[in-house]
């Protein structure tokens, strides 16, 4: 008997992209380029609305912008092979949002944005998943830090070289 961690939503919703990536593609002058990649929608991206590797030429997509605007699911679709087509077109040492990939979702008729905008009805959703971030306060001056973890190695460097201690103090904060 195995035990198994949901990872992966139902692929299908990507499939149906191909025909309109394929077009990009061919813009692109990446031929064949669409059929190599792998599409995946992925349930446990929260922060990101999309990632691409493009040395495995696998394109994931956050299982909430599927469900979202498909505005929205096309602009992040080409953000994504946009990057596979510029690590095709100009090898491993192209910038991630250099200006080959800028050149890229230009030619596709989007504007080359490193962050998309989210519709107000996704933006809690697209949130922390724990609604919480830790703050991390300087017990001698009360410089503050935010992460969305708690670091416990920090320390507030401004004090420590003052001589003092520079001990932060952590604390979970509720947000949203």
């Amino acid at each position: 008997m195995t035990s198994s961690t949901a990872v992966e939503a139902p692929q299908q919703p990507l499939e149906t992209w191909r025909p309109r990536i394929r077009e990009w593609c061919l813009l692109w002058g990446v031929p064949g380029l669409e059929g190599r990649l792998t599409l995946r929608v992925s349930t446990r991206m929260y922060r990101s609305l999309g990632r691409c590797a493009p040395s495995k030429l696998e394109v994931r997509v956050a299982e909430f912008v599927v469900d979202g605007p498909t505005e929205l699911l096309e602009e992040v679709l080409c953000h994504e092979a946009a990057h596979a087509a510029a690590f095709e077109l100009y090898g491993p040492r192209v910038r991630p949002h250099g200006k080959e990939w800028r050149e890229l979702m230009e030619r596709a008729g989007f504007p080359a944005r490193l962050h998309i905008p989210l519709p107000d009805s996704m933006a809690k959703r697209a949130g922390r998943r724990s609604g919480a971030v830790w703050v991390h306060r300087c017990r001698e001056c009360g410089a503050t830090r935010m992460a969305r973890r708690p670091v416990r190695q920090w320390h507030c460097s401004a004090c420590h070289r003052a001589g003092l201690s520079g001990k932060i103090e952590i604390r979970r904060m509720e947000i949203g």
